[in-house]
């Protein structure tokens, strides 16, 4: 009977790492209070009815959008011009330190299909975060695992919803940050249900993301999956 711990543990076991698999993580609702488009770090803003979709990258010299500078999975096409409203960004315009770096870099989808409480429904298929070489070479691309319905956001510039890197996909953004100084980060997005309203996609950094150590839920299945491991090892010194 003691060898029917094993499979016990290692599900437990699996349980932990399956939550650190993911790329782009939902945190929820991130203020940014009192700035209009062109006062935050705007990547890119994309406008349509219906589906709608965007995509900034940067070619070696500059920002670049539209659907040629769309990662697999992604359209772009609905781009608004503009310096302000299309862009990449270096770790040092971030506000990148040794402390303060992709662990704590959010991207905020900042929806604008109202501004009252007859705000229509909007649909975030999918959000990207890709990194680019000095030269344009993409490095990286962070991806959300799953769609998203939002029914209200509070106007461009006063909040965002939230993602962030896990910290395995945190810790690999870093290690090409340290191997690329000047590293350029955009980002991209499909969006469906649109109103007309203006998207955009924002980057900033928090405190804790909440992402930098395991979730209470996931800490409990790793503690059960050890204390197994210590009850199994025991019984079998004993025999």
């Amino acid at each position: 009977m003691q060898y029917m711990k094993w499979p016990l543990i290692g599900l437990a076991l699996a349980g932990f790492a399956g939550q650190a698999g993911a790329s782009l993580i939902s945190i929820g609702t991130i203020p940014s209070t009192g700035n209009g488009i062109g006062a935050v770090n705007t990547s890119v803003t994309f406008q349509n009815t219906g589906t709608e979709s965007g995509c900034v990258a940067f070619n070696g010299t500059t920002a670049t959008a539209g659907a040629g500078s769309c990662p697999g999975g992604f359209t772009g096409g609905d781009e608004k011009p503009g310096s302000s409203q299309t862009n990449v960004f270096t770790a040092s315009q971030l506000g990148f330190t040794a402390t303060n770096n992709f662990s704590n870099l959010v991207v905020l989808f900042n929806g604008n299909e109202g501004g009252n409480a007859g705000d229509q429904p909007i649909t975030l298929n999918s959000l990207g975060l890709s990194l680019y070489s000095s030269t344009g070479t993409r490095l990286a691309t962070f991806t959300t695992t799953t769609s998203m319905d939002f029914a209200a956001f509070p106007g461009v510039g006063n909040a965002g919803f939230g993602f962030a890197l896990d910290a395995a996909q945190a810790s690999a953004a870093n290690a090409l940050l340290a191997a690329n100084p000047l590293l350029q980060i955009g980002t991209e997005a499909n969006v469906s249900n649109a109103q007309g309203g203006a998207e955009t996609i924002q980057l900033t950094t928090v405190t804790n993301t909440g992402l930098a150590v395991p979730e209470p839920g996931s800490l409990s299945l790793l503690s059960m999956g050890l204390l197994l491991v210590g009850i199994s090892v025991r019984k079998r010194l004993q025999l």
